[in-house]
């Protein structure tokens, strides 16, 4: 029984600290979470919804509106009037005071107002709706410049995997390097420079080795950040480098959302600029209006009394405003400005977009073609390094070409990693201009 309850508590134990960790197994695992955790994806996301409500709102204002009221009145004083006694009968030149209206006043009435002919209604519902399809380009711009970081942290963290890998590797080779000449040092074959430049190789894989591991943990904490994970928060990449590395840089690229939301930026100047034009034009609507009144000098509500006198009406009316200062004149040149502003930003990004995509695929088959020739002559490097060694142990070479290959493959080695990590941020690229926001 008790073997038991251990057992089940250690199973607990293993499932809650599951829970609290996030695994990854590629860079789209990573967006497709981010997409849901992400906060700034959320907030358009937020805004987008905002955008939906405001277009319906827009709708909405084409029916009538409704009111019902209704009031009570306590004249506590009746105001009086002087009228003339000779309508009384009384001496001409002379005023009777009077008093009109009754004490309380109960009042209720209906009204229904409708526009008929309203142009600014009809652009602002236009606005509305091209509002929210900007607020969709803009949530798909914002999911390309997320997943551009996360892409950057994604990619820095498995360079710096590869880094310390390779760096691992030469450590070892180094040590060994270092205790051999150190060995001939004090048997008194080698001199003590050869003992430094051995020292100093070993350092510099050591420095390569533990600037790598500190990367990959401040990757994983800006991924974290990016992904809306406390720094406690558990968070595992299970991927290979080599496997995220085939991209066809001519495969077509989906539509730039940077170009997508200047186009619906310049439809929604063009619409305010159409709106702020309406305010030129007459405005038609028809009114309604039922009410019913009743007075007393009793308070005796809903009690009957005297009768209730009703008032009904409709009436249709048209507004045109003539002058109002320029102001209106001066708001439509603005918002002509405004357009004028968004169509040339649309120009400009539909050409730049262009520009870009093309220097884009040009310097990834750069990267890619210079990171093949590097990775060569890196391993050309170590089998040249091999082979002078064995050359040593058999007494045809010195220790000091010995040192010099080895030093020579750390170099290139440093040249892998760097055309490594050009190549890399040109084929994140590569996969988000190939992404369908």
């Amino acid at each position: 029984m008790y073997k038991k309850t251990v057992i089940l508590f250690v199973l607990l134990a293993v499932c809650c600290a599951a829970d609290g960790q996030t695994f990854f197994t590629s860079l789209e695992d990573v967006w497709k979470y981010a997409d849901s955790h992400n906060v700034q994806i959320r907030i358009a996301e937020y805004e987008l919804d905002k955008g939906v409500y405001a277009k319906k709102q827009s709708y909405l204002a084409l029916l009538p509106s409704v009111g019902v009221t209704g009031s009570f009145t306590d004249n506590t004083s009746l105001q009086t009037t002087l009228i003339p006694a000779v309508i009384f009968g009384g001496p001409a030149g002379t005023y009777q005071t009077v008093q009109f209206g009754q004490k309380y006043i109960y009042a209720g009435g209906l009204s229904a107002q409708m526009d008929i002919i309203n142009v600014q209604t009809w652009f602002n519902m236009r606005i509305a709706k091209e509002t929210e399809e900007l607020n969709k380009a803009s949530l798909a711009n914002q999911k390309k410049s997320t997943y551009q970081q996360i892409a950057t942290q994604y990619y820095s963290y498995l360079l710096s995997k590869e880094a310390a890998r390779l760096a691992a590797s030469s450590a070892a080779v180094a040590d060994s390097i270092y205790q051999s000449v150190n060995n001939k040092f004090a048997e008194g074959t080698v001199s003590m420079a050869n003992v430094d430049v051995a020292k100093l190789n070993s350092e510099r894989v050591q420095q390569t080795n533990i600037t790598a591991q500190y990367q990959m943990q401040t990757a994983k904490n800006s991924l974290k950040g990016l992904l809306n994970l406390s720094v406690s928060d558990s968070l595992e990449i299970n991927a290979a480098l080599q496997s995220n590395m085939n991209t066809p840089a001519t495969a077509a690229f989906a539509q730039d959302p940077a170009v997508t939301l200047a186009s619906y930026q310049s439809k929604v100047n063009l619409s305010q600029y159409k709106y702020a034009n309406a305010n030129f034009l007459p405005t038609l609507n028809v009114l309604y209006s039922n009410s019913q009144q009743q007075n007393d000098n009793t308070f005796e509500p809903f009690q009957g009394g005297p009768a209730w006198y009703p008032a009904r009406f409709w009436s249709l009316r048209a507004t045109w405003n003539i002058f109002t200062g320029g102001t209106r004149w001066l708001q439509s040149q603005k918002s002509r400005i405004n357009y004028r502003e968004s169509q040339l930003q649309l120009e400009s990004a539909q050409k730049q977009s262009a520009i870009n995509d093309e220097n884009l695929r040009l310097s990834y088959m750069r990267t890619t073609a210079l990171l093949s020739k590097t990775e060569n002559v890196m391993k050309l490097s170590l089998d040249n390094y091999h082979h002078i060694s064995n050359r040593y142990e058999t007494g045809l070479g010195t220790i000091e070409d010995r040192l010099a290959a080895f030093k020579d493959y750390i170099d290139y080695q440093n040249q892998y990693l760097n055309s490594l990590s050009d190549m890399l941020v040109q084929l994140y690229q590569i996969k988000i201009r190939q992404q369908s926001f």
